[in-house]
């Protein structure tokens, strides 16, 4: 009858009335992969131009030999027959692709490796194919057990579709025996930055807001990409990718010139930099495209600040969506190889009370899912802060202390790591601050406590506590003794005074953020 809806039988995978037979195998092309991985045995160079990735290969065999490939060839490793085959043996896995006899046949599977394009170019083509099939089935049952607003449906399909362009991942579950687990040889993932953070792994950076996360990270981006130290850790030098969704081009090179200049290294191809001001993605999709362009670069680090500008319509109360933007961190790590780093913000109101692992805004799975977290908390010393880093990989790091010296942070060993800033218990003055009264007073002209107190108009008690700070940097000292003993500055401290005029003018032009 005319206006009926038609009844709806299940969902067949299928483009008009042709439906798709269940055991009909998912594009491929054997015979491409096996000419590609012949290609590459002839001509190794070719790992240098060839973009597919393992999870472009269909055959179980050959995605096995095409990682042995790329292992030998990252580690400066030979790549013959002989050194692929040993390798996978001593892996425990040349019985998975068929033994030596199969390797020979691979060996002699193209002519020639100028066949290469043409094989990468069809195996390319077979795996968007799979990737749509899985994502359409994945929709299309979803579609038919739906129950609810339409709109958040749309947004969850447009997401889907979106990863169209992510690497796939086969389906089956590895299981292996502990006897055989604990003879495998597992090589030691490098440091990135000694003691803190290994490759492949994720850390947070957690901070209340305008605690200089964004600047400690170039610092950190720039550190790993010459080798340099950050904070008071070595660091392997890397090839870095820092991808920043907030600040202004010309205020991002500002930056970046001035942190390399102030930690006096030049600056590198290590360092790469992708700017999204006002062009961040949903997680969903982004993360996708920077595997898709990663995966084969090598990079030792990947930074996204800040990762709220990702989020889309997460919830970072919810643990279910908090769990989904780490996981696709790890997937970013787990491909890429590099470790991945943040900047995650304190939840309001005194963080100095909470466990350093619960000051983390929003759902808990944020604080506990990375491998590494430095916490940085206010520290009762102006301009000062304590990182304790929480760490699964690493023994313990105790807790120490840093000051914002613009436009690093730079060890500060002589405050207590424990004297957190809290509500209330703020100083009249930061110590530092009465140094700018005190350069007029040198051997010739010393300042007694006394007259110091009435030129800076703080009491007697608290400055006697304050010189005590600022001797303890260098930056005054007293001479003389008993009721005759006064104080002046030192070279040191009129260095400090000099400097801070200096970056104060210069913040005035870059802002601290």
């Amino acid at each position: 009858m005319a206006g009926e809806i038609p009844s709806v039988s299940a969902p067949r995978h299928a483009r008009g009335d042709r439906a798709v037979p269940a055991d009909r195998l998912p594009p491929h092309s054997d015979e491409c992969e096996a000419g590609l991985l012949s290609c590459i045995l002839s001509k190794p160079d070719l790992l240098d131009e060839i973009t597919a990735v393992p999870s472009d290969i269909y055959d179980l065999r050959h995605g096995e030999i095409f990682r042995a490939l790329i292992h030998l060839r990252k580690i400066n490793q030979p790549i013959d027959i002989i050194t692929v085959q040993q390798f996978l043996k001593d892996q425990k896995r040349l019985d998975k692709i068929g033994g030596i006899a199969y390797l020979s046949e691979i060996q002699d599977a193209s002519p020639s490796p100028a066949n290469w394009p043409a094989y990468q170019e069809k195996i390319l083509e077979k795996s968007e194919l799979r990737k749509i099939i899985q994502t359409c089935s994945g929709i299309v049952g979803r579609i038919y057990d739906f129950e609810g607003d339409i709109a958040e449906l749309k947004f969850t399909v447009q997401s889907d579709l979106g990863e169209v362009f992510g690497e796939r991942k086969n389906n089956l579950l590895e299981f292996v025996s502990s006897s055989q687990f604990k003879t495998t040889a597992i090589p030691s993932p490098s440091q990135v930055i000694h003691g803190i953070l290994h490759a492949g792994s994720k850390m947070a950076v957690g901070g209340a807001s305008k605690s200089f996360k964004t600047w400690t990270l170039l610092d950190l981006a720039i550190s790993v990409s010459t080798g340099a130290d950050w904070l008071q850790f070595h660091t392997t030098k890397g090839k870095v990718l820092f991808i920043n969704f907030e600040i202004q081009n010309y205020s991002w090179q500002q930056r970046l010139n001035k942190v390399a200049e102030s930690k006096g290294v030049e600056l590198n191809d290590n360092l790469i930099l992708c700017n999204l001001r006002g062009h961040a993605e949903d997680f969903r999709t982004l993360i996708p495209k920077i595997i898709q362009q990663c995966a084969r670069e090598n990079y030792s680090l990947i930074i996204l600040d800040p990762i709220y500008k990702i989020y889309g319509n997460t919830d970072e109360n919810s643990a279910k969506d908090t769990a989904q933007l780490l996981n696709s961190l790890e997937q970013l790590a787990n491909e890429t190889g590099a470790a991945v780093a943040f900047a995650a913000h304190f939840a309001k109101g005194n963080s100095a009370g909470k466990n350093a692992i619960d000051r983390i805004s929003g759902s808990g799975v944020f604080a506990r899912d990375p491998d590494s977290i430095l916490v940085f908390t206010e520290h009762e010393s102006e301009s000062a802060f304590t990182i304790e880093p929480i760490l699964r990989n690493f023994p313990r790091v105790p807790s120490f202390s840093v000051r914002w010296q613009f436009p690093l942070m730079v060890p500060a060993a002589e405050l207590d790591p424990s004297k957190l800033r809290q509500p209330g218990r703020k100083k009249e003055v930061e110590p530092t601050n009465i140094l700018p009264l005190m350069v007029q007073f040198d051997e010739l002209n010393p300042v007694s406590v006394s007259e110091l107190a009435r030129l800076s108009k703080i009491k007697r008690p608290t400055l006697i506590n304050y010189l005590s700070e600022l001797r303890a940097k260098g930056f005054v000292k007293t001479v003389g003794e008993g009721n005759k003993a006064k104080q002046i500055i030192t070279n040191d401290g009129k260095e400090f005074v000099k400097k801070r005029e200096q970056n104060n003018a210069l913040s005035q032009i870059i802002p601290d953020s």
